[in-house]
């Protein structure tokens, strides 16, 4: 375990991750919101006694604590990430409740660990793929696949940034090229969202679904506090993004990168706009 301690913050792909965690916080307040609160699609009985659920890329566990509030109160909720420093502590989470949450060290481009192996009925994954790309997403997603039991399901759910949308503000546009930029530079497919349930199905899955949904941004959420909850993360994530890319090399034209956090919230504030995501679920046969 001490070498498994030993992962540097410099793995994570996004840059300047010391207000990470307040980001991902953030932002997934922003999906919930937009999603009614619902996190799991795939038909899993939630109440189901026992229900065994792993959290793939589970940062400080906020998914779990809010998924811990829809479960059987017997539930097994099981978090990993590859960022130990994520992981909450009784300082930094003191409300947490129950003792039916643990965390773990898991990188899901390598094989799981014995432990997780054929030991959930759901194994959830949001916006992690992107850092999939030493293996490739099909290898990624045939690790997650082991995650499951017998008639388990994976529920994955990512971004889809391949194409601009009508109604895309020009800041829209430019972090939407940003975006793409940093797939092209660590080898990823734009469009690779739009795949995944083929990738499911190559990985042996069965009764495969998708859903693509829409997530306002700013006015297009509706009222005033839910327009400014919706910009808050990309207050974080815009900047994070310009500098990640320039990190990894990319030259983008000023006019691409130039106080484009700045412009995005402006437009998102008086226009708004909206990300699609796609969410796909599939089980594993018995």
């Amino acid at each position: 375990m001490a070498d498994q301690q030993q992962l540097e913050d410099a793995e994570y792909l996004l840059a300047h991750t010391g207000r990470e965690v307040e980001r991902l916080s953030m932002q997934h307040a922003w999906i919930q919101k937009s999603l009614d609160g619902r996190i799991v699609f795939a038909p899993v009985d939630l109440q189901r006694p026992g229900l065994r659920v792993l959290d793939v890329g589970c940062a400080d566990g906020i998914l779990l604590r809010d998924l811990q509030k829809q479960v059987h109160p017997s539930a097994q909720l099981v978090g990993v990430d590859i960022m130990p420093s994520f992981f909450p502590t009784p300082e930094t989470s003191p409300s947490e409740s129950g003792n039916n949450i643990r965390y773990a060290l898991q990188d899901i481009c390598k094989p799981f660990t014995p432990d997780l192996v054929s030991a959930f009925d759901l194994t959830h994954v949001r916006y992690v793929l992107i850092g999939t790309a030493s293996v490739g997403i099909p290898a990624a997603v045939k690790n997650l696949v082991t995650s499951l039991a017998p008639d388990g399901w994976l529920q994955i759910q990512e971004l889809f940034v391949a194409d601009d949308a009508p109604g895309d503000t020009p800041a829209m546009k430019d972090f939407k090229v940003v975006f793409r930029t940093l797939l092209e530079k660590i080898g990823m497919d734009v469009g690779f969202a739009a795949e995944l349930a083929e990738v499911f199905k190559e990985a042996g899955l069965e009764n495969v679904e998708c859903k693509k949904v829409r997530y306002p941004v700013g006015k297009s959420a509706g009222n005033e506090e839910d327009s400014g909850n919706s910009i808050l993360p990309f207050k974080l994530t815009v900047p994070t993004m310009v500098e990640s890319v320039e990190s990894l090399g990319a030259s983008l034209p000023a006019s691409v990168t130039e106080n484009l956090g700045e412009r995005f919230e402006s437009e998102m504030a008086s226009v708004g706009g909206f990300f699609e995501s796609y969410i796909v679920w599939g089980q594993k046969p018995l």
